[in-house]
C-alpha cells in the first residue's frame, strides 16, 4: 500500500529514537515522534500507536496545528493497515477538519482525502472513493510545481480505485480495465525515477496484481518478486506479508500448492504479530486452499473455519452502519460549512455597500461646505447628483441580491419539506408498528428510510452545486460524449425507483451521436430531470429518454414522461424561474434542482426547453454543442 511521508531516504528508527531522548525542543518531539508512528506501524502496530497517540496530545497541549494534522495523518494510516476502517476514517475526517482551518497543510489536507478516498474503496462505495479522490486532486492541482511523490501519488489513487471496481465484479464502464492498467503503469514509471524504496516495492505489487487479473502469471510472478525484493532489502515486514500472499495466490492459479505454502506460513505468522486481522483471515483461506489441494483436508477445514470467523469480526453490520453513520455526517458538517461561508460573504459585502454609503455622503457634505459661489455650487450639486445615483444603484444591486437569497431561501425549504415530511411519516409508521409488533412491517420501512435520506442527501448536494456556481467556482470541463452512454448511466440509476413505483423507463434503442459537454454537470442535469419525472408520473406511467439533432450544430437530450403535466400558464412561469403552482399530490418541479439545471445548460453554451400539457404529460429537451468535427479522444477519467 502507498503512502509516502516525504522524499528521500528515511532516517533509521534507532536514529529516530536517540534524537528523541535528547532533543529539547517539544515542537520537534512532536515531529519525531510523527515519524516513528509511520515507520514503526508496519512492524509493531501497538509500538506505532503510542508513539501517535504520544504526539497528538503534546501537539494539542502546544496548540501545534501542523504537528496535530502530521499525527492525525499517521494514525490514520497505522489504523488503515490493520483493517481497522473505523478508527481510521475517524482520524482522517479530524485530519481534514484540523488542516481546513491550519495554514500551510494543504498536503497533508490532500493526503487525508486521499486516505478517506482508500477507506471508501476497501469498503468497496466507489463513488465516495472517487468523490474524496477529485477533491484530493482538486488540491493538487493548487499547489505548484507538483512534486514527483505527490504526482506519484495523483496516479496511484486512480489505479486503486480503478483496480478495486473491476475486481469487485460491480457494474462498471467498459473503460475501466484498460484505465487500471494504464494509471497502475504510469504509478510504476514514476516511482522508478526517484530512488528506490517501499513505494516502488508497492507500485510493482499492484502491477503484479493487475497482471494476475488478466491471468498474465509470469509477468505477475516477476512483479511480485521484485516487489518482495526491495520490502526485504527495506526490511518492511507488512509489505513481504501482503506481496506472500498476492504471489501465493498466483501459484494456487497455477496448480503449485507446495510452494504456496511455503510462501504462506511464515506471512500468516507475521500477519498475527502485526496484528493485521485482514491480512491474517486473508492468509488462512489462501494456506486452507493449499493444502486442500495437497491431500490434507483437516488442516484446510480447520485454517478455513479460522480465515472465517476473522473475515466476520471485520465486515459486521454493526460496523458498517456506524463507517456510513460516520460518512453521512463528515459530509453534512463539510456542506454545512460552506453554506456558513456563503452566508458570511454576503453579510461582509452588505457591509461593504454601508461603509461605501456612509462614504458618499460624507463626500458630498464636505463638497457642500466647500461650495462658495455659484459655479462651484453648480458643480458640487452635479457631483452630489452622480453620487445619488451610484447610491441609488447599488440599493438596487443590493435590493436585487436580498430578492434572489429569498428565493432561494424560499425554494431551500420547499424542497427540505417532503424530506422532513417523509421522515415524520416514517417515524410515526414505526411507532405503531412497535406498539402492534409488526415485525414484517418493521423491515420493510428500512428502505424506504433509505429513500428519504437519499433524497435529503441529493437536495443537499444540488444547494451545494448552486453555491459554487454564484461564486463561479464551477467552471465546465466539456468533451465529447456519446449522448447514448449518458442516457444508459442515468436510466440504470434510476431503474430501481422507476420499478418500485411502478413506473416504465426506457432509453430510445436509435439515440445516437455526440455532445460537446462536461460529462458531470450534464449528469447532473438528466439526474434531476428524470427525478422530477418520476414524482410527476403515476403508476403504470412511462418515461421515455431519447437523443436526436436538433438546430443546427446542436444534438437534444430529452426526457418525456406521461404524468400530469401543466398548463401554459405553469410552463411559462417555471421557464422564467417563478413558483409554480402544483396539483395536489405532486411535488412541484420548479425547485433547485430545476434552477440548478438550468445554470448548468447555460454554462455549457445550450438550453432547456420544457413542452407540457395537462394530462398529457411533460417532454424537457436539454439542448447541448454537437460534437461533430470534433476528434473524440478515449475516455478520460471523471469524478461523480
Amino acid at each position: 500500500m502507498l503512502w509516502p511521508i516525504g522524499a528521500g531516504a528515511q532516517p533509521s528508527l534507532d536514529s529516530l529514537r536517540q534524537r528523541l531522548a535528547t532533543t529539547p525542543s517539544d515542537t520537534s518531539r512532536v515531529l519525531l515522534l510523527n515519524h516513528l508512528c509511520w515507520q514503526t506501524s508496519t512492524r509493531n502496530v501497538t509500538q506505532a500507536l503510542a508513539y501517535g497517540q504520544q504526539g497528538l496530545a503534546l501537539a494539542r497541549q502546544l496548540r501545534f496545528g501542523l504537528g496535530e494534522v502530521y499525527l492525525l495523518n499517521a494514525l490514520a494510516r497505522a489504523a488503515f493497515l490493520q483493517h481497522d476502517e473505523l478508527a481510521a476514517i475517524r482520524y482522517y475526517q479530524q485530519a481534514v477538519r484540523r488542516a481546513e482551518a491550519e495554514p500551510r497543510t494543504d498536503r497533508q489536507l490532500m493526503l487525508a482525502l486521499l486516505g478517506l478516498s482508500r477507506v471508501a474503496i476497501q469498503q468497496q462505495d466507489f463513488a465516495e472513493g472517487e468523490k474524496y479522490g477529485r477533491l484530493a486532486l482538486a488540491h493538487l492541482q493548487r499547489r505548484r510545481p507538483v512534486s514527483l511523490p505527490d504526482q506519484g501519488l495523483s496516479q496511484y489513487s486512480l489505479a486503486s480505485l480503478y483496480y478495486g471496481w473491476l475486481r469487485s465484479g460491480q457494474s462498471a464502464p467498459d473503460s475501466i480495465d484498460r484505465l487500471c492498467t494504464y494509471y497502475t503503469r504510469q504509478t510504476l514509471a514514476t516511482f522508478r525515477r526517484l530512488p528506490p524504496d517501499t513505494n516502488l516495492a508497492s507500485c510493482f505489487g499492484d502491477m503484479g496484481k493487475v497482471h494476475a487479473l488478466h491471468r498474465q502469471y509470469d509477468s505477475a510472478e516477476y512483479c511480485f518478486h521484485e516487489s518482495l525484493r526491495l520490502y526485504q532489502r527495506f526490511g518492511d515486514r507488512f509489505g513481504q506479508t501482503e506481496t506472500r500472499l498476492s504471489l501465493a495466490e498466483v501459484l494456487l492459479a497455477r496448480h503449485r500448492p507446495a510452494e504456496a505454502e511455503v510462501l504462506l506460513r511464515p506471512a500468516v505468522a507475521w500477519a498475527s504479530q502485526l496484528k493485521a486481522t485482514g491480512l491474517e483471515a486473508q492468509g488462512d483461506q489462501l494456506l486452507a486452499a493449499a493444502l486442500a489441494e495437497t491431500g490434507q483436508g483437516l488442516a484446510a477445514y480447520r485454517l478455513a473455519h479460522t480465515g472465517q470467523a476473522l473475515l466476520d469480526s471485520l465486515q459486521s453490520a454493526e460496523r458498517r452502519e456506524t463507517l456510513a453513520r460516520l460518512r453521512v455526517q463528515f459530509d453534512t458538517e463539510r456542506q454545512q460549512s460552506r453554506v456558513r461561508e456563503l452566508t458570511q460573504r454576503t453579510q461582509h459585502q452588505q457591509q461593504q455597500a454601508a461603509r461605501q454609503r456612509q462614504y458618499l455622503w460624507l463626500l458630498g457634505g464636505l463638497l457642500l461646505a466647500v461650495a462658495g459661489g455659484l459655479g462651484v455650487a453648480g458643480l458640487l450639486a452635479w457631483r452630489l447628483r452622480l453620487s445619488r445615483a451610484l447610491l441609488a444603484n447599488q440599493n438596487a444591486e443590493l435590493q436585487a441580491t436580498r430578492t434572489e437569497q429569498d428565493r432561494l431561501y424560499a425554494l431551500i425549504a420547499h424542497d427540505l419539506r417532503s424530506p422532513v415530511i417523509a421522515f415524520t411519516a416514517l417515524a410515526d409508521l414505526l411507532k405503531r408498528y412497535v406498539e402492534r409488533q409488526e415485525t414484517a412491517r418493521l423491515l420493510g420501512l428500512g428502505e424506504r428510510m433509505r429513500q428519504a435520506a437519499e433524497g435529503l442527501r441529493g437536495l443537499l448536494d444540488n444547494l451545494l452545486s448552486w453555491a459554487l456556481t454564484q461564486r463561479g467556482e464551477l467552471t465546465p470541463q466539456p468533451e465529447p460524449i456519446a449522448a447514448a452512454t449518458l442516457l444508459a448511466e442515468a436510466a440504470e440509476l434510476y431503474q430501481p425507483g422507476a420499478e418500485a413505483a411502478d413506473v416504465h423507463l426506457t432509453v430510445d434503442p436509435a439515440a445516437t451521436g455526440h455532445i460537446l459537454a462536461d460529462r458531470n454537470m450534464t449528469r447532473t442535469i438528466l439526474r434531476n430531470l428524470i427525478s422530477n419525472a418520476l414524482r410527476a408520473t403515476p403508476p403504470g406511467g412511462c418515461i421515455a429518454l431519447t437523443a436526436g439533432p436538433a438546430a443546427t450544430g446542436q444534438l437534444g437530450l430529452s426526457v418525456r414522461d406521461t404524468g400530469v403535466g401543466m398548463d401554459a400558464g405553469q410552463v411559462q412561469r417555471l421557464l422564467a424561474e417563478s413558483p409554480v403552482a402544483y396539483p395536489a399530490g405532486r411535488r412541484s418541479p420548479a425547485g433547485l434542482g430545476w434552477r440548478l439545471s438550468q445554470a448548468f445548460a447555460r454554462a455549457q453554451g445550450g438550453r432547456l426547453s420544457l413542452v407540457s400539457a395537462p394530462e398529457q404529460g411533460t417532454t424537457v429537451l436539454l439542448t447541448l454543442p454537437s460534437a461533430v468535427g470534433v476528434p473524440v479522444a478515449p475516455s478520460a477519467p471523471h469524478f461523480a
